[in-house]
This record gives C-alpha cells, sequence and structure tokens, in this order.
C-alpha cells in the first residue's frame, strides 16, 4: 500500500480526509509544517505523496512545499485550499507541486491520481 501524508491543522478536516484515504493509502498525519517535516525525516516511512492544506498556524502548504524540494525531496506534493485560488495554482506547479480545491467533487480521485501518476 502506497504511504501518503496528509497534513492540516485542522484536527477534524485531519482525521476526515485520513479515513477517506485510509481505503486506499497508508496514511500518515501531521497538523503542521513543523509536524509534516518531522514525518519526513523518518526515513523508515517512506512517504511516497504529500497533501497539504495552504493555511496553517505555523506556516503555509506553500512553505513546506518549497522546504520539501529545498530538501531534494521529489514526491507527488498535492497543496489543498478552500479557495480555488489562480495563483496559488501557478506558485504550487512552479515547485513541481499540484492544487486542488478542497471543494472539488473529484477531490479524492485527484488524490489517487497524482500518487498513482508517480508509480
Amino acid at each position: 500500500m502506497r504511504k501518503i501524508l496528509v497534513v492540516d491543522d485542522n484536527l477534524d478536516y485531519l482525521e476526515l480526509l485520513a479515513s477517506v484515504l485510509g481505503k486506499y493509502f497508508e496514511v500518515y498525519e501531521a497538523t503542521g509544517v513543523k509536524d509534516a517535516l518531522r514525518v519526513l525525516g523518518d526515513k523508515e516511512k517512506e512517504i511516497e505523496a504529500i497533501c497539504s492544506d495552504y493555511n496553517m498556524r505555523d506556516g503555509t502548504g506553500l512553505d513546506l512545499l518549497e522546504k520539501v524540494r529545498q530538501e531534494g525531496i521529489t514526491i507527488p506534493f498535492l497543496l489543498m485550499s478552500g479557495d480555488d485560488d489562480h495563483v496559488l495554482k501557478q506558485k504550487a506547479r512552479l515547485y513541481g507541486g499540484d492544487f486542488c480545491s478542497k471543494t472539488d467533487c473529484d477531490f479524492i480521485e485527484r488524490i489517487k491520481a497524482l500518487v498513482k501518476s508517480e508509480t
């Protein structure tokens, strides 16, 4: 089973998303940028994709994407937001990530396709 890291500081949403994605992936959870970097630093977990919220208390998902790429980690990265923001889409793509609105009806399918595309 593929391993995915889900990052969101909204614990209710994090639990819901982890529960749904748990049907398809082995899910690891993080509640912010620092927590996500800690999980990624644990090489035994071998994370294969990241889905991160944009707005979090200790930074943004874009900050996380930038740090991940600076560390040479090239796994699929999906930046999520409640807003369908074209600027965020462009910035995510600049760092080799993708963007999806949390309100997108195909949200889960987009995550599955993103991870599958890297197999």
